[in-house]
C-alpha cells in the first residue's frame, strides 16, 4: 500500500483538483489522509466528496505530516501539498524506482503558467531540475524528498524535536528531508511527475511569503536547524550556468525575499514587544 499524506489548511481552490489526481493514478492501491488544521473554508467538504480519512489537528504544516503519518498504514508515503497535481503514473513509476532508492525528489513544473510570476516559477523549477546533481544535498541544494519508504520517512520525523511539530509552516519538507538524508543518501529523481499551482499575483506571492518569513522567525528563536536554515535563504547554486534561466530565479527570489523578510521582521518586532511587555 502506498499512503498519500495531504496537510490542508483552507485550500478549497485547489484541493478538489490535487485529490482527483490521485484518485486518476494507475496504480491501485492508495490511501489518501488528508489532515485539515480547521479549515473555515469548503475545504473539507470537499475533501469528504473523496474516499480519504479526513482527520483534524491544532498543529500546523510539520505536525500534520508527523499525525497523518501515525494516521498511515502505507509501506510506502507521498507527503504531497494541496496545491499540487500529480501526473497519473507517478506512483507506479516511483515504485519502480524504490528498488533502487529509498526516497525519491519529484520533478515539478508550474501548473498551466500564464502570469509572468508562474513563468518565473517555471523557470525557477527548470533551472534547478537541469542542475539535480548540485541540489541532492539538504546542506548545499533545494531539492526535496516527497516519497519516501515508511522506515526512512519514520526515523527522519522521530528524530526532529517535538515542540516544532506545533510552529514549523516554511521549511517543514526540507527538515524532514535533512534528517532522512543523514539516515541514508540513496535518493533518487522521478521525472515530470508533479504540476504545481503557483500565485498568480505578486500579491499573492507576498502574501504566502509573509507567513513563511514569520514562522521561520519563530522557528529561529527555538535554536534547531540553524546550519540548514541559514543556506535555505540563498540564491540558486549553480544559477549562472544557464544565465537566462539564472536571471529569471534570481529575479524570482528578490520578489519572494519581499514578503519573506516583512514577515521575518514582523515577527522579530513582535517578539521584542512581548519581551517589553514583561
Amino acid at each position: 500500500m502506498v499512503s498519500v499524506i495531504i496537510p490542508t489548511y483552507n485550500s478549497e481552490q485547489t484541493i478538489g483538483i490535487c485529490l482527483r489526481s490521485v484518485r486518476e493514478q494507475t496504480y491501485p492501491n492508495i490511501e489518501v489522509v488528508v489532515v485539515d488544521s480547521h479549515s473555515n473554508d469548503g475545504t473539507r467538504k470537499i475533501a469528504e466528496n473523496f474516499d480519504v480519512k479526513l482527520i483534524t489537528t491544532e498543529e500546523k504544516l510539520l505536525g500534520a505530516r508527523y499525525k497523518g503519518l501515525k494516521e498511515s498504514r502505507g509501506e510506502y508515503v507521498l507527503l504531497l501539498d494541496a496545491d499540487q497535481i500529480l501526473d497519473n503514473t507517478v506512483i507506479a513509476r516511483s515504485l519502480e524506482m524504490f528498488k533502487d532508492y529509498d526516497m525519491l525528489c519529484l520533478e515539478e513544473h508550474s501548473y498551466k503558467p500564464k502570469t509572468w510570476i508562474q513563468r518565473l516559477f517555471e523557470a525557477d523549477r527548470c533551472l534547478v531540475h537541469n542542475l539535480a546533481s548540485l541540489h541532492l544535498n539538504p546542506l548545499e541544494g533545494v531539492l526535496l524528498a516527497r516519497f519516501y519508504k515508511r522506515g526512512i520517512l519514520e526515523r527522519a520525523l522521530e528524530a526532529i524535536p517535538k515542540d516544532l511539530m506545533p510552529i514549523v509552516v516554511a521549511h517543514d519538507h526540507a527538515i524532514i528531508y535533512y534528517e532522512a538524508y543523514r539516515v541514508s543518501q540513496r535518493v533518487g529523481i522521478l521525472r515530470n511527475a508533479v504540476w504545481h499551482m503557483e500565485p498568480a499575483s505578486l500579491v499573492e506571492l507576498w502574501r504566502k511569503n509573509y507567513r513563511y518569513g514569520r514562522t521561520t522567525k519563530e522557528l529561529l528563536k527555538t535554536g534547531f536547524y540553524q546550519d540548514l536554515l541559514k543556506k535555505k535563504v540563498r540564491f540558486r547554486k549553480g544559477a549562472l550556468k544557464d544565465w537566462k534561466l539564472g536571471l529569471q530565479t534570481y529575479l524570482l527570489l528578490s520578489m519572494k525575499g519581499i514578503g519573506y523578510y516583512m514577515g521575518y521582521f514582523s515577527a522579530g518586532l513582535r517578539y521584542l514587544a512581548g519581551k517589553a511587555r514583561k
